[in-house]
């Protein structure tokens, strides 16, 4: 079974303040970001506010597609929290390396980590593979781009209607 992006589990509410730090510590090599992620895992902040948001722009996307409003609610997370460094290889972008770094601890960069997991997701699968399920309303996208239920169980339960 495919393990559903970082963004969906964040909506979903099925990771924590720790898992986004942690990821960020699986991923990153830039060690002045280790630091700030480190010290962050000391701390608990409660994103039930963020999550909350996101949930409502996800549903967004998913009903009107990207618009200037999605735009400038993920710049607002990223543009002072993160700086994406892209390593190329030999010309095209096949085989690039896409990795952030924290530009400062006091700005919101655990959320910005989440829209980041985000947009590199529209940018390799699009939009269209962002579903929320019709029957319990959490978010997926491993189904396919004609799903519309997030499991057997409430396909099954749509049917029992």
């Amino acid at each position: 079974m495919r393990l559903e992006p970082l963004f969906i589990r964040l909506a979903n509410g099925s990771v924590t303040y720790t898992d986004v730090v942690d990821s960020l510590l699986a991923t990153t090599t830039h060690e002045p970001s280790k630091e700030i992620a480190t010290k962050a895992k000391e701390i608990s902040v409660d994103l039930s506010v963020f999550k909350r948001d996101f949930g409502n722009m996800l549903q967004d996307l998913i009903d009107n597609g990207i618009n200037q409003a999605l735009i400038n609610y993920v710049n607002s997370y990223m543009k002072p929290s993160l700086e994406e460094i892209v390593e190329s290889s030999n010309g095209g972008r096949t085989g690039e390396k896409r990795s952030i770094i924290i530009k400062a601890a006091d700005a919101p960069w655990v959320e910005a980590v989440v829209c980041y997991n985000l947009c590199l997701f529209i940018k390799a699968y699009g939009i269209k593979e962002i579903k929320q399920c019709a029957v319990c309303k959490k978010f997926f996208t491993n189904k396919g781009k004609y799903a519309v239920y997030c499991s057997d169980m409430c396909k099954g339960s749509r049917s029992q209607r």
